[in-house]
């Protein structure tokens, strides 16, 4: 009910009894859809200042006990009325505006939600408006805002008791709290006594009140859902009242993007489990290489030269088999074939699993952080928890000619270099000592950096994307299965005798990926 007429006229009321006679001492704009405007009063040496927060998202009136101005970035506004004399302010009758009137001119404020806007008046002609965007403000007829609702008990009768066409000034929050008290259930005498006693409330309230109802922080004349806190003047209620607001809509804005990011990694980091797992279970529930080898072995004598598929008894599942041959071999040189895919297999199996059991630890953090974000309801807390946590996205370079590949894992930023000379500027000018260094092992391909991200090294599947990057930008980028090295940028120097691109490696770790990005 910030916005409300029966707000607003207590308010107007509190700001007449202070401020006439005052004079517009500032009066301008240093952040997006905000005014400051600030009164002094010469002989009591007083200063008062509202700030009309006006975005389409919050509209709102504070009134700071004080305001400093920067230095930059700032613009005076409505100067026609700077050093003028307050004279009146003016409520509009039933309607959400009101005027506050100086010497040679006046700020018209209306108050209309998302279409909230601020008006330099000359005489009653609208001459400039804060909020350019709204420019059929400019028509805006200051003589016609007052509204008579004049409504006594015959034309509640006419009505059938449909308070929304007898008082549109209500709002959702009167109507709320009348039907608290089952007004629609009361015969119409008792309801033309509820209408009373409300009217009694919202013209002369003696409490303010800040409620939480439907899920949101609201400012009411009118005790509904959760009392939050009361006050006794209109400009204290106000200024409490848009602190709290701020701070929710921040709240609510970060926790959304907080939310909104660990869902969609929620969703990728379980495709990708699920991804891993059928191919494990494709893996393990297949006739596997070790067993085609061993078939082979024991069935030389009845596998001819030059063919390419081969049918023999399988002995390990007791039925026949058909296995695939390289016509080019012979039959014990496609034995040891599938022994050495067997190798690699067995490292494939492995991986997968380490993957899988890597991302579910990854899927348990991120339900953790949804279950804590969920859960609080604190802007610092969410604020200290985003960033003890590494939530939120770090800034990585962004230069219209950054000169390598980039790609964000999660938050961790991953450069791959373009060519042999591009990988010794990578790793000479742009790797930290701790940076992870990446290559696929013993062909020629791009360096990758992972770039160091707080004291904590890249958890294994960030890893292991970033080797599926090195891989595929090398010559083994058709391969099923790629070697990949992985040590810090502190292993990895270059003498002066050596080509672009080469460098040796002190010490390494080799994970095996499927070439592929992410």
């Amino acid at each position: 009910m910030h916005h409300n007429y029966y707000f607003l006229r207590q308010l107007t009321q509190q700001l007449r009894e202070r401020l006439i006679g005052w004079k517009l001492g500032v009066c301008f704009s240093q952040n997006k859809d905000e005014l400051i405007i600030g009164l002094y009063n010469t002989s009591a040496q007083s200063e008062f200042y509202i700030k009309a927060h006006l975005a389409s998202y919050f509209s709102c009136l504070q009134f700071p006990t004080n305001f400093h101005r920067a230095k930059r970035n700032s613009v005076d506004l409505f100067s026609l009325l700077l050093d003028q004399s307050l004279i009146e302010i003016r409520q509009f009758k039933n309607e959400r505006s009101f005027w506050l009137r100086f010497e040679r001119g006046g700020l018209l404020f209306k108050m209309h939600g998302n279409r909230a806007n601020i008006l330099l008046t000359e005489g009653h002609q609208v001459t400039e408006i804060f909020r350019s965007n709204l420019a059929n403000d400019y028509s805006l007829d200051i003589v016609s805002l007052d509204r008579s609702l004049k409504v006594g008990q015959t034309d509640f009768e006419q009505a059938k008791g449909d308070l929304r066409k007898l008082y549109p000034t209500f709002g959702p929050v009167p109507l709320a709290y009348l039907q608290q008290q089952h007004y629609d259930q009361q015969p119409q005498s008792q309801q033309w006594e509820l209408l009373q006693a409300l009217l009694a409330k919202l013209e002369h309230p003696d409490t303010y009140y800040l409620i939480e109802w439907k899920g949101k922080l609201h400012l009411s004349l009118l005790p509904l859902g959760e009392v939050i806190k009361t006050k006794t003047e209109p400009v204290e209620v106000l200024n409490e009242f848009f602190i709290r607001k701020i701070k929710r809509i921040r709240m609510d804005s970060l926790k959304g993007q907080l939310v909104q990011k660990l869902e969609k990694q929620k969703k990728q980091s379980t495709q990708y489990v699920q991804k891993n797992q059928r191919a494990l279970e494709k893996l393990e529930g297949g006739l596997q290489h070790q067993q085609m080898a061993d078939i082979l072995m024991a069935n030389l004598h009845q596998v001819p030269e030059g063919t390419t598929e081969v049918e023999l008894f399988d002995f390990y599942h007791n039925e026949t088999a058909r296995i695939k041959l390289n016509r080019q071999l012979s039959p014990q040189k496609n034995a040891e074939r599938y022994y050495r895919k067997a190798k690699n297999q067995k490292i494939e199996v492995a991986q997968l699993q380490k993957n899988i059991a890597s991302k579910k630890e990854w899927l348990q953090q991120v339900q953790a952080h949804l279950d804590y974000l969920r859960a609080t309801d604190d802007l610092r807390e969410v604020q200290q928890y985003a960033n003890e946590h590494q939530l939120l996205d770090t800034k990585a370079d962004t230069e219209a000619n950054f000169p390598f590949r980039s790609f964000n894992l999660d938050g961790y930023v991953v450069w791959v270099g373009k060519s042999a000379k591009n990988n010794d500027e990578l790793i000479r000018n742009y790797a930290h000592k701790d940076d992870l260094w990446l290559h696929a092992k013993d062909v020629s391909g791009s360096h990758v950096i992972i770039k160091q991200k707080g004291n904590q090294p890249p958890p294994p599947y960030i890893i292991e994307q970033a080797a599926q990057i090195a891989a595929y930008y090398s010559k083994r980028k058709t391969d099923s299965i790629c070697p990949v090295i992985v040590t810090p940028r502190k292993y990895v120097r270059k003498s002066k005798n050596m080509p672009p691109g080469a460098v040796l490696v002190d010490r390494e770790e080799v994970v095996m990926v499927e070439p592929k990005l992410p």
